[in-house]
């Protein structure tokens, strides 16, 4: 990207906020550089959270798992069943839902019971707005 420069050295920009840009100075462009820096981090690490999220919730079979514990608990039987798939293969979706706190493991005797969580009805809804 090209800057366009007045004879006076200074950019021509449409930026309103930033006291400059892209400076040709050679402190000023470092001190500009690592200020971007600083104010990108937490945008960088918010956005590969999102995408962490976004390649958990793509995969068919785990958005079924949520939507059916939307409805109510189940246990690996009944999911294995409705998906029509194994249940190992129903077992590393859940494991992968449960590691990222989207659903809720409740042990009653020798059987897991799974629900959604909080985290869980918060991620379906953003879909569904």
């Amino acid at each position: 990207m090209q800057r366009i420069m007045n004879n006076k050295n200074k950019c021509l920009c449409a930026s309103k906020t930033a006291k400059f840009c892209c400076p040709t100075d050679k402190k000023l462009r470092k001190i500009w550089l690592m200020d971007l820096e600083k104010e990108h981090g937490p945008i960088r690490q918010i956005s590969k959270e999102i995408v962490r999220k976004l390649k958990l919730l793509a995969n068919s079979h785990r958005i079924e798992i949520l939507l059916m514990l939307e409805k109510r608990e189940h246990c690996m039987d009944e999911m294995a069943r409705k998906l029509k798939t194994q249940k190992s293969a129903v077992s590393y979706h859940m494991g992968m839902l449960e590691k990222h706190g989207l659903i809720c493991k409740i042990k009653r005797s020798r059987f897991a019971f799974y629900s959604l969580s909080q985290e869980g009805m918060r991620v379906l809804s953003l879909f569904r707005n």
